[in-house]
């Protein structure tokens, strides 16, 4: 007769095996995904955030960048090409500006157009409150091109889309 110890210890090792399976075998897609929400978890801050915390999320950001990645923002004028390190200290420059940010990412349009190459498309929305106190809300169509580099995909190049407006 099964007992409840073997029913218990193979429901367990068949959710391990689920999840193991989901975790080493994510399609492409998946994984881009996956980073994105990543970038808008460490990108965003709250009020009273600690240093620490903070320069951890900007490295955790800079890493997921291409040894040399191009940022075109053409409403910020910003056009220029970035080397991994500097990516952390940009990043840390822009949030000091901030006492809260709240960054999320919508209709993540990814495609591949060649195998070790992903374009995606999105629209960033970034709600926060400057030092000042004054509440700032954006939203941004954006365009990443990613290289996968030894098995990670890489920020190689973010531009934002201009959008006409009637």
């Amino acid at each position: 007769m099964v007992t409840l110890r073997t029913i218990v210890i193979a429901v367990v090792v068949a959710a391990a095996g689920v999840t193991a399976l989901f975790w080493y075998f994510q399609s492409d897609t998946a994984k881009i995904r996956k980073q994105f929400k990543t970038i808008a978890e460490a990108a965003s801050k709250d009020a009273g955030e600690h240093e620490l915390t903070a320069a951890a999320g900007a490295r955790k950001i800079g890493r997921m960048f291409a040894e040399n990645g191009r940022i075109e923002i053409p409403a910020y004028d910003i056009s220029r090409t970035y080397a991994r390190e500097d990516i952390p200290g940009r990043i840390m420059g822009a949030r000091s500006r901030y006492s809260e940010i709240s960054m999320r990412f919508h209709d993540l349009d990814i495609r591949f157009p060649s195998e070790q190459t992903a374009r995606v498309h999105f629209t960033a929305y970034v709600e926060a409150v400057r030092i000042t106190g004054e509440r700032v809300r954006e939203g941004h169509e954006i365009t990443c091109r990613l290289e996968q580099i030894e098995g990670d995909w890489l920020i190689h190049q973010i531009e934002a889309v201009t959008v006409l407006e009637r």
